[in-house]
């Protein structure tokens, strides 16, 4: 998408989303989840796939989106709070063969991240520390079918700060999990891509309408730097 087309399209989504808030504001949406007392960062497949150029799932912004999780990450770190990455990978990508894509690859081209790759290690810009968890997940939302429900519970988690790609599949539906399984979801704005113009605007806009609190990094950035030690808090 040329230059002009692009800021012709983000004029007119700055239109509907004023206009949209407004609406949403009057029929009682929008409201605020808030942070709770023990956060985790989650980086929803950073890997290379998506965050390095010249593959099939590569998004945009990693110029932008890659600064902000390493900011996220010292934070994090700072305080002892959990770090926790996601990365999608399959065991059998013959798709003549019986296989855990499933049928999502009949829509995208999931054989394409076979286990072991390097196209599916996490990005080494936000390589994960020694004791930090790394998901293999097969769907879009990164708790079916994996433990990370289990983890945050265990480790009394109540909020899940959310980064990473893409906006319009396996962010979205980890935060529409998130809300729904009792964890506050907080999307950083800085640190979500895609790979269509428009998408990312219009997917953290509908988000933060209905499912969780989309926040500016400088806010999260305040938000954990005045937290005590994790080791230090509990739940409410």
């Amino acid at each position: 998408m040329s230059q002009d087309l692009n800021t012709q399209l983000n004029e007119l989504l700055e239109k509907a989303f004023a206009a949209g808030t407004e609406q949403y504001h009057e029929l009682g949406f929008k409201r605020r989840v808030g942070y709770g007392s023990r956060p985790a960062i989650i980086h929803i497949d950073m890997a290379n796939a998506w965050t390095r150029e010249g593959h099939a799932f590569t998004c945009e912004n990693m110029d932008t989106i890659i600064p902000a999780c390493q900011a996220l990450n010292d934070a994090a770190r700072e305080k002892g709070i959990p770090v926790i990455y996601t990365t999608t990978a399959y065991d059998i990508t013959d798709r003549s063969k019986a296989s855990d894509m499933g049928l999502w690859s009949s829509k995208i081209p999931v054989e394409l991240l076979a286990e072991g790759l390097d196209a599916v290690k996490i990005d080494d810009r936000i390589a994960p520390e020694p004791g930090e968890l790394v998901i293999t997940k097969k769907r879009a939302s990164a708790f079916p079918g994996t433990n990370l429900q289990q983890f945050l519970t265990v480790n009394r988690i109540d909020t899940v700060i959310i980064t990473g790609v893409t906006a319009a599949g396996c962010v979205r539906h980890t935060v529409e999990d998130a809300i729904a399984e009792g964890f506050r979801p907080i999307v950083v704005r800085e640190a979500v891509g895609d790979r269509v113009a428009g998408t990312v605007a219009w997917n953290l806009f509908d988000i933060d309408s209905k499912f969780g609190d989309v926040e500016p990094l400088s806010n999260v950035l305040d938000y954990l730097n005045n937290l005590p030690k994790f080791s230090e808090t509990t739940t409410p």
